[in-house]
C-alpha cells in the first residue's frame, strides 16, 4: 500500500481544489483585518442557535479536515501500540494553524490498526489527545454502530472503505488549566487508483450555529462552522458562513467564508462572530474604487465580467447585482479599495468567453506554489481604477515534467503546460469562442448539448531533430 507523495488524482485538466490536501497546512487563527465599517450603518448582532452537523441540509460542514496517511511511523512519536496489522495507517494533523507563524495550532498524532488482522478493514483509531507523544494511554475510538447520517460527503473514486469512528474531544486551549474542548468526528477514507491504495482522515467538527438574520434589510439564513479548517472558535477567516436567501446559497468563490465582504441592495457588509455563534454584520463605510474590464489596444466593444477577487484579508464579488447568490454580469463595478488576486472570473472579451484565477501552479509542480507569495496585483484605488485588459505578455509554464526530470523507455511523460500572466500571477483556465457552438466532443461523440467552442490548443511534441513524438489537445487550466 502507497500512502506516500503522489497524487491520487487522474492527470488531466487541473482543477482548484478546495481546502487543503495536505497535513497542517490549513489557515485558522489569522486575525484578519477588513476595511473598518462605520459612519452611515449600525452593527446587528444575531444570536444563532447550536445544532448537531448530522441534521439534514448541513452537507457542507461534513467534509473536515483532512490529512492524508502514510505508511511509515513519526520518529517524534514515542510509543506506539503494538498492531494487529501489518499495514498501520500513520499520521498527524495540526489544528488552529497561523500561516503567519511557523508550528502554530495544535499538532496531533494518530494511527489507525485492523484489529482482526491484515486486509480484514481498520476499525481502530489511536488518537494522542493528551499530545504526550505516546498512544498507548488514549482512549482507543472504534468504528460507530449507527454512524450519523450523510457521514459519506465526502468519496473519491474507486473508495474501498469509508469507516466513521467515535467521536472525539479535542483540547484546543491555549491554557491547559481553562480547556477548549472540541468535538469531533473522525473519518477514514480508503481509495484504490490505478495502482496505488490511498488513505485519508477527515475531522469533522460535529456542532454548528444557524439561525435567520437581516443584512440590509433583506432576510438570509445563516450557518456558521468549520468546514476545511478545525479552529479552536469561530471569529477567524477560514470559519465558514454560509448564507442562503430564498433557497439560494451565495454561490461565488469566498463568499462562503467570515472573511467575505458581501453585496446586498447594492451595499457591502462584513462580519465577525464570537465562540458563543453570535454573529455581527458590519455594514461597510469605507472607500470604494472602480475594477472593470477594458480592450487595450484592440477594437473590441463587448466586455462584461463577473466572479470574485480576493484581497490578503477579504474577499468581494465582482460584476452587478447579485442574483441567485451570484454577480450578475457587468462591465464595471465598484468594490472596497485594496490589493487583489482574483478568486474566480467569467469574462467576456469580445467573442471570447475567458475564465481567469490565480495561478496555483509552479515550474514543473502542479498544484503547488512552492512557497512563491501571493501577487495582489491588481490594485483599485478610490481615484485610480484597476482596468483588466491582457495588455501584458503572457507565458507559457510547464507544470509538468518538473524541470531535470528523466523517464525510462516504455514509461509515459506526462507534460502538462498552463498560460499565464507572469506579472499579475494569474492563469488562463478557459477560452471559449463564442460565435460558434459544439455538440460533439473531440472524438466526435454527441454531447447531447450545445456549448461554445472551447479553443483548447494542440501541442506537438518533438525529438531534438525534428521527428514527431506524440501530439494532442491540452485544455487550459
Amino acid at each position: 500500500m502507497n500512502q506516500g507523495a503522489d497524487s491520487p488524482f487522474p492527470p488531466g485538466k487541473s482543477k482548484l481544489i478546495l481546502g487543503v490536501l495536505a497535513c497542517g497546512l490549513i489557515s485558522a487563527g489569522l486575525a484578519f483585518q477588513i476595511p473598518a465599517a462605520g459612519g452611515a450603518g449600525v452593527n446587528t448582532t444575531f444570536k444563532l442557535r447550536e445544532v448537531s452537523a448530522f441534521e439534514a441540509g448541513r452537507d457542507h460542514f461534513l467534509r473536515g479536515q483532512l490529512c492524508r496517511g502514510q505508511d511509515k511511523p513519526f520518529a517524534e512519536v514515542k510509543n506506539y501500540p503494538d498492531f494487529a496489522s501489518k499495514a498501520p495507517v500513520f499520521g498527524s494533523i495540526r489544528f488552529g494553524a497561523r500561516p503567519d507563524q511557523t508550528n502554530s495550532g495544535w499538532l496531533f498524532y494518530f494511527a489507525v490498526d485492523e484489529s482482526r488482522g491484515t486486509g480484514k478493514g481498520y476499525d481502530r483509531l489511536y488518537f494522542d489527545s493528551n499530545r504526550d507523544l505516546d498512544l498507548r494511554n488514549d482512549p482507543v475510538s472504534k468504528p460507530q454502530q449507527h454512524s450519523p447520517d450523510h457521514t459519506n460527503a465526502v468519496n473519491f473514486g474507486g473508495t474501498q472503505a469509508n469507516i466513521a469512528f467515535d467521536f472525539l474531544k479535542v483540547n484546543l486551549a491555549s491554557n491547559d488549566a481553562n480547556p477548549n474542548l472540541v468535538e469531533l468526528m473522525p473519518r477514514l477514507l480508503v481509495t484504490r487508483g490505478e495502482q496505488e491504495t490511498y488513505c485519508y482522515l477527515f475531522f469533522v467538527r460535529t456542532r454548528l450555529f444557524e439561525g435567520d438574520i437581516r443584512i440590509g434589510g433583506e432576510k438570509f439564513h445563516a450557518q456558521l462552522g468549520n468546514d476545511y479548517a478545525i479552529t479552536p472558535d469561530f471569529d477567524s477567516p477560514s470559519t465558514a458562513l454560509v448564507l442562503t436567501q430564498e433557497h439560494n446559497s451565495i454561490d461565488w468563490w469566498g463568499g462562503d467564508r467570515l472573511s467575505a465582504i458581501h453585496k446586498v441592495d447594492g451595499r457591502f457588509f462584513r462580519f465577525s462572530a464570537t465562540q458563543a455563534g453570535e454573529l455581527t454584520v458590519h455594514p461597510y463605510a469605507g472607500e470604494l474604487g472602480t475594477f472593470e474590464l477594458g480592450p487595450g489596444t484592440r477594437k473590441l466593444t463587448n466586455f462584461s465580467l463577473s466572479g470574485s477577487l480576493r484581497a490578503r484579508d477579504w474577499a468581494v464579488p465582482v460584476g452587478g447585482d447579485i442574483k441567485d447568490g451570484r454577480p450578475v454580469e457587468a462591465g464595471r463595478c465598484q468594490i472596497p479599495v485594496g490589493d487583489y488576486l482574483p478568486e474566480l472570473l467569467s469574462l467576456q472579451f469580445g467573442r471570447l468567453q475567458i475564465e481567469v484565477s490565480q495561478n496555483y501552479h509552479s515550474e514543473g509542480k502542479r498544484q503547488s506554489r512552492a512557497g512563491r507569495a501571493d501577487v495582489f496585483g491588481m490594485t483599485v484605488r478610490k481615484d485610480q481604477p484597476f482596468v483588466l485588459d491582457f495588455s501584458n505578455k503572457p507565458d507559457v509554464m510547464f507544470a509538468s515534467p518538473a524541470p531535470g526530470e528523466r523517464v525510462k523507455a516504455g514509461d509515459t511523460l506526462m507534460v502538462m503546460a498552463v498560460l499565464v500572466d507572469p506579472k499579475l500571477d494569474i492563469m488562463i483556465r478557459g477560452l471559449d469562442d463564442t460565435s460558434r457552438k459544439q455538440t460533439k466532443d473531440a472524438d466526435g461523440k454527441p454531447l447531447g448539448y450545445t456549448r461554445n467552442l472551447p479553443l483548447d490548443p494542440t501541442v506537438i511534441i518533438t525529438r531534438a531533430g525534428g521527428e514527431k513524438v506524440a501530439e494532442g489537445v491540452m485544455p487550459f487550466g
